[in-house]
């Protein structure tokens, strides 16, 4: 874009582009300006501030070369002053040996000056032997572990050294360059030792007598005071608590381990500083003991063999010992460091500590942590605190920081866990999904040797029944989907078991657990619905695969529910929560049913867009249609005997027996298209959404053949489309819940018995309820996929009472309806064949006199609301009596 803007040719520009192209490009210049400088002004503060660092810099070397020149000098004045002490003790000597001389005779003097070349000469070789005894010596102690015995014994070989350089320009000493080598030779100990004694300060175990030696021997190597040597300590132990915490390639080390040593560092240091440090502590009895007069010197640490040769050597090396002069911290300041290395310690945990957590894989280890943790010893924290003035609970380690960890990790271990089983079982949905493997009617209700139990048993184990799941279309992949995930939850409960049943852990805290397992779980399912909304799924068999598999989670996983509804064992915790985890329960399957419904929908609107009714039931009833749709109506004769006459009057009418042809068929149809599209029986809910719908397209299509002018004109198929719409309202049964339903029929009812002359409908209103309900009852076995169970016949409730004959009764919803009620028994009569049509005789019984004998009624089933009594055939025209009229008039 630079180029571009670099290249530019401004005659070019305003003759080929419009203005505004044109102030867009002077805008673009003016950014790109801009931001060169900027640029600009960044790199020229960048390289100002380099200038004033590097001043500062030279500012601070001036400083520290200032200082360290002056330290020198001081260097200088303290070795001069260390000769001159040095040297008192043979001054003293030659002084007394020349004051002698002046007394005695010149061969007494002549002798003692021998004797004390001779002296000097045995002295000299024995603190030469001396030095080149301690190095051996000095690596034995290390090796033992000795050390503040190797940093003494390096004092003193250092004081040897001294002695023998200050005298270094004698003819002895220039004979015996040896001494100076060897000084060479033991220089390197100071740094050794050193080292040694904080490599074991920085050990995660560490006695209290180890930790005096070290912390004397850094006394006396560097003779600082105690505060700094305090400060180096804790920085040890501040490193041995993070090398406890990472893993080294050489180590292989359980992460348990690692955080039960970490924790015993921390543990460890506090109990060091009480026993060593605090009031009259190990390491100031030490001190006090090396200060007495009766502290032998440091020529008792040699061997046999140069501890013989004390005589020889001079007093001042004969007699030395080390000097400490350490004040004793008060617990102000010891509780002052102790805060800081507090608060070092607390940001190493936030760094290191929650990374080292995250690798505890089970409950098992965290429970073995929190045993471990508590079976070792602690220190007194509460008395600690209380005398180093720090606030409460601020040295307990485990509580303050190992205690969220692990409650945290807990948490994530559940979580983590239900996350990877609710996607391993979204990723195996999605799979058959993809597969699209639906299995279809034949598959499904075809009998096999296992659906049934073995043994009573396998009957009353609580294993999910083969039969109840191929009638809800679980198939094998489903059953395994769902076994798997169950298996995956099932660790999950045991793994919170284990820690439940901990007796160290608070109610509280077991409660916190229990309740986190059921937000969780309900967090993951809700994540798992909203994925599976997301796919935006509207094929018929992905449809049919995620609704099954998801409402097969709540029936075939036993575990899913522990989440929410606690076991027995867990109860003792939850107390007054139990009911809550009930409501949770139910809550969260009503959420599924609820969100596998509008699946459902989809699936029922492709079912009747696919088969509409409009498509396949005549819109317009004609002649024709009446001749081909219109069933065989029934012959009715009623009898009455004419008072006036004294003879019997017969009046013939006709009934529809059946709903229409088309609207058998069509249903029928339609039940076909269901079974072939969901071969798995439908859940009430979604059976009613169902029926509403399609209702709801009948009502539509029987309200435009309502307003035709053929069926206003026409009385028959008025009739017709009456009993049809009673058919329906009694098949579906419609009540008065389903308001608009109900209002919608019945306004309809209405519209078609205004086409009906109300005498007629008067004498057809009884026949045609006792004709709707045969009908219902015969219809009941083919349009059983669509009867409500509300409508079942007053069979079904009498088979509630048996013992289920049959084994699609392991469907039923409960002990008293069923799925699939047993057909029920019609006469011959009943049956509406091809064959003609058989006429009843009803007798209509007179006012006061009993009924004439009449032909045989046909049998009819017991109960029922459509169901008559064996003398209710007998009937009398109800609208003759109201006006009183003649029978004439129905002739």
């Amino acid at each position: 874009m630079t180029a571009n803007l670099l290249n530019l040719n401004v005659d070019t520009l305003f003759e080929q582009h419009g203005v505004s192209e044109i102030d867009a490009v002077h805008k673009k210049i003016q950014t790109l300006v801009e931001n060169k400088r900027e640029e600009l002004r960044t790199h020229v503060g960048e390289r100002y501030r380099d200038l004033l660092q590097a001043a500062d810099t030279i500012a601070a070397m001036q400083t520290s070369a200032g200082t360290l020149i002056e330290q020198v000098r001081h260097v200088q004045a303290n070795c001069r002053s260390l000769n001159e002490q040095q040297l008192l003790g043979f001054q003293s000597v030659a002084n007394a040996s020349a004051s002698t001389v002046d007394s005695r005779p010149e061969a007494a003097l002549h002798q003692r000056s021998a004797g004390r070349k001779l002296q000097t000469y045995y002295g000299t070789m024995a603190q030469i032997k001396l030095l080149t005894a301690l190095p051996e010596l000095i690596w034995t102690h290390l090796d033992n572990e000795r050390f503040y015995a190797a940093a003494e014994l390096f004092i003193f070989s250092r004081h040897i050294s001294t002695g023998l350089q200050l005298d270094g320009q004698s003819a002895l000493m220039q004979k015996l360059p040896v001494a100076r080598k060897q000084w060479e030779i033991l220089r390197p100990f100071h740094v050794t030792i050193k080292q040694a004694v904080l490599a074991a300060l920085e050990r995660e175990e560490l006695l209290p007598e180890m930790a005096v030696d070290c912390l004397q021997s850094l006394l006396l190597l560097d003779k600082s005071d105690l505060g700094a040597v305090l400060q180096t300590f804790l920085g040890l132990r501040s490193s041995a608590f993070l090398s406890c915490l990472q893993s080294r390639p050489s180590e292989s080390r359980r992460v348990k381990e690692r955080i039960l040593a970490s924790l015993g560092v921390l543990n460890d240091t506090v109990e060091l500083l009480d026993k060593c440090l605090l009031d009259d502590g190990l390491l100031f009895t030490r001190l006090a003991d090396c200060a007495s007069s009766t502290c032998p010197p440091s020529i008792n640490r040699m061997e046999s063999g140069e501890r013989q040769l004390a005589h020889l050597l001079p007093d001042i090396i004969a007699g030395f010992r080390p000097q400490f002069k350490v004040s004793q911290l008060t617990p102000e300041q010891l509780g002052g460091a102790l805060k800081q290395w507090l608060d070092k310690m607390n940001a190493l945990a936030a760094a290191h500590l929650q990374q080292v957590f995250a690798l505890v894989s089970n409950m098992q280890t965290i429970q073995d942590i929190k045993s471990a943790a508590r079976s070792n010893g602690r220190p007194d924290f509460v008395r600690l605190e209380e005398k180093l003035h720090l606030e409460h609970s601020q040295l307990d380690f485990y509580a303050r920081k190992y205690v969220p960890l692990i409650n945290a990790r807990v948490r994530e271990i559940i979580r983590s866990s239900w996350a990877a089983a609710m996607k391993q079982t979204y990723e195996r949905v999605l799979v058959l999904i993809e597969s699209g493997q639906v299995q279809g009617p034949h598959e499904i209700w075809r009998e096999q040797s296992d659906d049934l139990p073995l043994s009573l048993a396998a009957a009353l184990s609580d294993q999910p029944k083969r039969l109840a799941n191929r009638t809800k279309g679980y198939d094998g992949a489903t059953v395994e989907l769902c076994k798997q995930f169950d298996s995956q939850l099932a660790d999950i409960v045991q793994e919170l078991n284990v820690m439940l049943q901990e007796q160290t852990t608070r109610s509280e805290d077991k409660l916190s657990l229990i309740t986190f397992l059921r937000e969780t779980a309900q967090e993951q399912l809700t994540e798992y619905l909203s994925n599976l909304k997301g796919l935006q799924l509207r094929e018929r068999p992905a449809l049919l695969l995620a609704l099954r598999n998801s409402l097969a989670l709540v029936e075939l996983c036993p575990n899913l529910k522990l989440c929410f509804c606690q076991s027995s064992s867990w109860r003792q915790w939850t107390a007054n929560s139990a009911g809550v985890g009930i409501e949770h329960w139910q809550r969260i399957c009503g959420l599924i049913e609820e969100e596998m419904l509008s699946f459902w929908l989809l699936i029922v609107d492709d079912v009747l867009a696919g088969h509409s009714c409009e498509d396949r039931l005549p819109k317009v009833i004609n002649h024709e249609v009446v001749l081909r749709d219109f069933a065989l109506w029934q012959t009715l004769t009623l009898e009455q005997r004419d008072e006036e006459q004294d003879k019997s009057v017969q009046s013939t009418i006709r009934i529809p027996s059946q709903p229409r042809l088309s609207l058998q068929t069509y249903l029928h149809q339609l039940i076909q298209a269901l079974n072939m599209a969901v071969p798995q029986t439908l859940p009430p809910k979604v059976l009613q959404a169902f029926n509403q719908r399609l209702l709801g397209k009948l009502l539509a299509h029987y309200k435009g053949l309502t307003s035709a002018e053929g069926t206003k004109s026409s009385q028959n198929i008025a009739l017709q489309l009456y009993f049809d719409l009673k058919f329906l309202e009694r098949v579906f049964a419609i009540s008065r819940e389903e308001r608009l339903l109900y209002d919608q029929i019945h306004a309809q009812q209405n519209q078609l018995r205004d086409c009906i002359d109300p005498f007629d409908f008067e004498l057809f209103a009884e026949h045609i309820t006792s004709h709707v309900a045969r009908a219902s009852g015969r219809l009941q076995g083919e349009l059983g996929v669509l009867t409500p169970l509300a409508a079942a016949p007053s069979l079904s409730s009498a088979l509630a009472h048996e013992a289920d004959p049959n084994v699609l009764c392991l469907s039923s919803s409960g002990s008293t309806s069923l799925w699939f009620p047993l057909l029920p028994i019609v006469m011959s009569q009943a049956a509406g064949g091809g064959g003609s049509a058989s006429e009843r005789k009803i007798l209509a019984p007179e006012p006061a006199e009993k009924a004439v004998p009449t032909t045989t009624t046909p049998t009819r089933k017991s109960g029922g609301s459509g169901a008559r009594k064996a003398d209710s055939g007998k009937s009398k025209s109800s609208a003759a009596s109201f006006f009183g009229m003649s029978q004439e008039w129905f002739r």
